[in-house]
């Protein structure tokens, strides 16, 4: 595999820094902004589940957001406000990249002491955190 060059190093420590810090402000927009739709949508439900679980009305409102702007809106406003209220502060330390080919990379770091590995392919509008990076291709 090809090695990452230092400013590519650089573009993706710096989204997932912002990663981090818009979901302690509960700027799930922002968030979109950096994730494939399909990640985003993955993220939505993980963060939303909870929530879902005690409450049938979130949960189908979470159920719509894929294809109804509306209710993405308002999905987005409650875990945003649910976020926001849990806030704490994160210690990132990145470890290492992994070129996984000339359009996908796995970064290695760990989140308070703790191992962790994100997934970013290239896109037309730039690197975006996708979960499906990670999975090998047939």
């Amino acid at each position: 595999m090809s090695a990452v060059n230092e400013q590519r190093k650089e573009t993706l420590t710096a989204s997932l820094c912002a990663y981090y810090d818009t979901l302690n402000r509960g700027d799930l927009k922002t968030i979109s902004a950096l994730m494939t739709r399909e990640s985003y949508q993955l993220t939505l439900e993980t963060l939303g589940f909870k929530r879902a679980f005690n409450d049938d009305g979130f949960k189908t409102l979470l159920k719509k957001s894929a294809e109804d702007a509306t209710a993405l809106k308002e999905v987005e406003r409650r875990l945003g406000d649910d976020l926001a209220q849990e806030a704490r502060a994160h210690r990132i330390d990145v470890i290492r990249f992994e070129s996984k080919g000339p359009d996908r990379i796995t970064l290695h770091y760990e989140e308070d002491s703790r191992p962790k590995k994100l997934y970013f392919s290239s896109s037309p509008s730039g690197w975006k955190i996708d979960y499906k990076a990670g999975r090998q291709r047939s």
